[in-house]
Parts: structure tokens; sequence; C-alpha cells
């Protein structure tokens, strides 16, 4: 309970004995579920920075490891959300645009594919940004936040994203 009211007023050296004694943890709880190592990192900062951001509501009436665990398992299920919403919405768009035009089916099959391609090679923070801005439907204010940058940073990997995926898929139409 010490932890918890030390955490409230900001004690940056018993953040970082809790994150000392959790992280290994958390990291192999996140692993079992996600069986991704990238995923688990990702999570696993995501909830230090959600309990260092929210420290302020944590409660002495429960215990620590119990909160911690309760911000991760959030965390893991927004991610699980997201992914899903992901697989059904390029699911849903390859369906509409394949289904659209049988005598041009073939030839929009190669343009998500490639355009799917062309999303694997944005540098790992613009796609993730494009992703939530494009796929999961989040605002420029809520993408800064979620991932610690400006808005302005925001904008721009978007527009670099844009850029980089018509720039790909002119050069594809002129195959």
């Amino acid at each position: 309970m010490e932890d918890i009211r030390a955490l409230k007023e900001g004690d940056t050296l018993i953040f970082e004995q809790v994150y000392n004694a959790y992280n290994e943890k958390l990291y192999f709880y996140f692993l079992k579920h996600t069986r991704s190592q990238l995923w688990s990192e990702e999570l696993l900062q995501t909830t230090f920075v959600k309990l260092w951001r929210y420290r302020g509501g944590l409660s002495a009436e429960h215990p620590l490891s119990a909160q911690i665990f309760r911000i991760a398992k959030t965390a893991l299920i927004d991610l699980m959300r997201q992914q899903r919403q992901h697989r059904e919405f390029l699911q849903s768009y390859t369906s509409d645009l394949l289904n659209h035009d049988q005598h041009t089916a073939p030839a929009n099959k190669d343009a998500v594919y490639h355009l799917h391609q062309e999303m694997d090679k944005l540098p790992p923070v613009r796609k993730k940004v494009f992703m939530l801005s494009r796929i999961d439907g989040l605002s420029h204010k809520e993408i800064s936040s979620m991932l610690s940058i400006s808005p302005k940073t925001v904008e721009v990997h978007i527009s670099k994203a844009l850029k980089q995926l018509r720039r790909a898929l002119f050069l594809f139409t002129l195959m």
C-alpha cells in the first residue's frame, strides 16, 4: 500500500522498482497470449505508460499487482479488438472490391495484394499511425495521445504513408 501512495505522489524511484518487479511477469503474460515478441514489448510499454499516466486513480484498497494486471489485461483486450477490427475491415474491403465487378476482379485482387505488401513496407511507427487513423478511425489527437507524439507528427506520418501508397498503386497500374 505504501508503493501505491508513493506512485500517486509521482515517486519515480518507486515506479522504477515496480517496473523491475513486474516487467518480466507481464512480458511473459503478453507473450503467452500474443505469441509475438513485438506485441508483447508494445503491450508492456503501454501498460506502464498507463500505470504512470493514471497513477492518481490507483486504489489503496486493492493490491498493486492486481491493479497492474488489470491494466495489462485491458491493454491486451484493446489490442485484440484492434486486430479483429483490422482483419474484418480488410476482409470486407477485399470482398467488396472483388465482388464489385467480376470482369476486373483479378486486377483488383492483385491491386489489393500489392497494397497490402506496400503497407508492410511502411516504417513501423508510420504504419501504426496510418492503421490507427484509417482502419481504427481514431482522431489525430487520440493517436498523438496514445503514441506520445504530437498531432502534427501524426499528420505528417499519415501524409507520407498516403503518398507512398498512392505512388505504389500508381506504379502498379502502369504495369
